[in-house]
């Protein structure tokens, strides 16, 4: 593990006020050098500072057919594990089940599994990939998989999308000289790398962005269920690892993979989000 962070799962995860936002706080209010404390307060940031959205695991497949037969039975062998799944969604070519541990979703030539909720060192992410993935490809006789990719989403909370800007240019992604371009703002909002070769792949995205989330209650529940609207503010990461060539059913572990893979997403985001260590 990188030096600075805890295991996933971990409380440092799901901090109610990160380390740099925490240290920025004292001093942005009516501060005329808030920015200016910002970014010094962003030198120590890691993953830990980003809240996790969502994770996902998703195989994908030359087209299986037989999933016009046998999506039933890969419900009855997921039943065994998630005793509260249930079908959300149901097409001849794809098929949406929803569990409390998350969402299980099988199409014709893919399958992901995505959740919400990180356990203590993912294991428990891990071993739900690992009961899914085996069901499908038993069930639709798959022995080859075209590509495995595993994708982390979380986000940084800050007050302003000046803030999260300036926290974003602090880290001197893009290697550029501070200056308007393209007659828009003096440096990047986004910043999207990747890297790839014939065997592996990652991008790593990080962005400043405002985001609304408006909730109305039904007209039965508004008298007892406020209706929300608010702003999310913050920066948002969002990095996939994938394979590249094709992954032979017999030569994969689901859960050694899943669990080798965080570590790796970890390690790499902690020193990019470091300077590039």
């Amino acid at each position: 593990m990188a030096s600075g962070g805890g295991e996933w799962g971990d409380a440092r995860l799901y901090p109610s006020v990160s380390r740099a936002t925490g240290s920025a706080s004292m001093f942005v209010c009516g501060h005329p050098n808030a920015i200016v404390f910002l970014v010094a307060a962003m030198t120590l940031l890691t993953i830990d500072d980003f809240k996790p959205l969502s994770v996902t695991c998703e195989l994908r497949y030359k087209n299986a057919f037989l999933i016009y037969d046998r999506t039933g039975q890969v419900l009855r062998d997921l039943s065994e594990t998630f005793t509260d799944i249930a079908v959300s969604a149901a097409a001849p070519q794809q098929t949406a089940f929803q569990a409390e541990e998350g969402t299980f979703t099988l199409e014709i030539g893919v399958c992901r599994f995505t959740t919400s909720r990180f356990d203590r060192g993912a294991e428990n992410f891990a071993k739900h990939c690992k009961a899914f993935f085996d069901s499908v490809a038993s069930r639709l006789q798959i022995d080859v998989f075209t590509r495995i990719g595993l994708r982390f989403i979380a986000r940084m909370d800050f007050k302003s999308l000046e803030e999260s800007r300036a926290a974003l240019a602090s880290m001197s992604l893009a290697n550029l000289r501070p200056t308007k371009r393209f007659n828009s703002s003096d440096s990047p909002t986004e910043i999207l790398l990747r890297w790839e070769d014939d065997a592996i792949g990652a991008l790593f995205r990080l962005r400043a962005e405002s985001n609304d989330l408006k909730v109305s209650a039904p007209p039965e529940l508004r008298d007892h269920v406020p209706n929300i609207d608010k702003k999310i503010i913050g920066l948002t990461l969002d990095i996939d690892y994938y394979t590249v060539a094709s992954v032979e059913r017999e030569q994969w572990d689901s859960q050694e993979w899943v669990l080798q893979k965080l570590r790796i997403i970890r390690k790499e985001a902690d020193g990019i989000l470091q300077g590039g260590k």
